[in-house]
């Protein structure tokens, strides 16, 4: 037997397990484009430890509130739960596989110092404190609580799952570790096994980082449309949804999560209202 033939037997094992993990996949029922859906299950144990790694790597905030700064705080949780649930119970109506997947919603309020929200498949969603100085209304907030739901809807996590895991097994079987380590220590003098299999790991999530990254646009299209549905079905006006934002907040130059808040609400008000000529040419 040749060593080509043992090379591709030693492979089989990682092309069972793509096989296997690939059969298990689906494809996205709410959007116009084939996507590769991991399992829910899978995804929401993967998607509940990057959003507490996420959580733990953001700035804490600082500032501790006083009577009336604590009250407020109170009374955006509050008001979180609440438009989260009714929401919730909307999406369940109008969505009616999403029983299948996602047992139940929960919604919190993380005290960090940027704006921002976050969900995992299993439909935990959280929003960062400071989201309080830009949705001020009750409608602003439906619509930012709406479109983290519409990731979920629309299995934006299972997708992302996905190709960063068939990312890792197309590594795997294309350029098996060992030899790779093998490889670059034997060009970069004093380059040690630990940092040499790092490099690999650090290239293959780069690699799915570009990938999610390219259709990311989709996603937030398909999450707005979804939103914009739950809007319409809890009698929440776009209109006034658009007006109930600080858009003082929404034109901050940093962060991806005010980026995209902003390209929404501008999506929105191109449609039902009239957004400030500064707010609307920053993309």
């Amino acid at each position: 037997m040749s060593m080509n033939s043992i090379r591709r037997i030693g492979r089989l094992p990682a092309l069972l397990a793509a096989c296997t993990f690939l059969a298990a996949c689906t494809t996205n029922p709410h959007g116009d484009r084939a996507v590769l859906a991991a399992p829910t299950p899978f995804s929401d144990a993967y998607t509940q430890v990057n959003l507490s790694l996420r959580l733990a790597t953001s700035l804490d905030l600082r500032e501790t509130c006083d009577l009336t700064g604590c009250i407020e705080s109170t009374q955006f949780d509050e008001r979180v739960s609440r438009i989260g649930a009714r929401l919730a119970a909307m999406a369940y109506q109008k969505y009616p596989d999403l029983a299948g997947r996602v047992a139940g919603f929960e919604f919190s309020v993380v005290d960090k110092a940027e704006p921002g929200t976050g969900s995992t498949a299993g439909g935990v969603v959280v929003v960062l404190r400071p989201v309080s100085g830009i949705a001020r209304t009750d409608e602003a907030l439906s619509f930012v609580l709406a479109r983290e739901i519409g990731h979920v809807v629309s299995q934006h996590h299972e997708e992302n799952t996905a190709t960063s895991l068939v990312v890792s097994l197309v590594a795997a079987m294309l350029a098996p570790v060992a030899s790779v380590v093998k490889y670059l220590a034997s060009i970069y003098s004093g380059v040690t096994t630990a940092i040499a299999s790092a490099s690999v790991t650090a290239a293959s999530f780069a690699s799915s980082k570009v990938l999610i990254a390219a259709y990311r646009p989709r996603q937030l299209d398909e999450a707005d449309k979804v939103a914009l549905n739950l809007l319409a079905s809890t009698n929440v006006d776009p209109q006034d949804a658009a007006a109930g934002f600080a858009y003082a907040g929404l034109l901050e130059p940093d962060g991806a999560w005010v980026r995209e808040l902003r390209h929404s609400v501008n999506s929105l008000t191109g449609r039902f209202a009239a957004l400030p000529q500064t707010a609307t040419t920053v993309q």
